[in-house]
């Protein structure tokens, strides 16, 4: 859901533990870098939705957050997150999965082409992403 932060989610886990399905690839964090939410706080949700989705799903992958276009703040505060998310992962003997270098050509420049703005991905950005879920999936 577009603008959704780990509070949300978290307010609507329910919805998505309903699904049949063995599996289930999260990624989250962004909006709430940029919504500027504490690191505790995405912290905190993040493993309270980490908890919940443990009582449904037999596999659970825990995505890194894409990188997007943004001074080194945004850039900083991703890593920040993502480092969380892969101790969480390996806390609770989850799959983590950064696909982070995926989105950058071979001189480390952030590929435009595979954003609309940026941040959201473009057609063909999901088309690098989806090939990479369709491996593990």
């Amino acid at each position: 859901v577009a603008g959704d932060t780990t509070r949300d989610i978290f307010w609507r886990i329910d919805e998505v533990k309903s699904i049949e399905a063995e599996k289930v690839i999260f990624m989250a964090g962004i909006n709430d870098i940029l919504m500027n939410f504490s690191f505790e706080k995405t912290c905190n949700f993040y493993k309270k939705i980490v908890s919940s989705l443990n009582e449904s799903f037999d596999e659970i992958i825990l995505m890194a957050i894409l990188p997007a276009l943004g001074d080194d703040k945004l850039d900083i505060n991703i890593l920040q997150v993502n480092s969380f998310i892969k101790s969480l992962a390996k806390e609770n003997n989850l799959i983590f999965l950064d696909l982070s270098k995926l989105f950058f050509d071979d001189e480390g420049s952030l590929m435009i082409s595979l954003y609309t703005d940026g941040l959201h991905l473009s057609s063909l950005g999901y088309k690098y992403l989806n090939r990479e879920l369709l491996k593990i999936i």
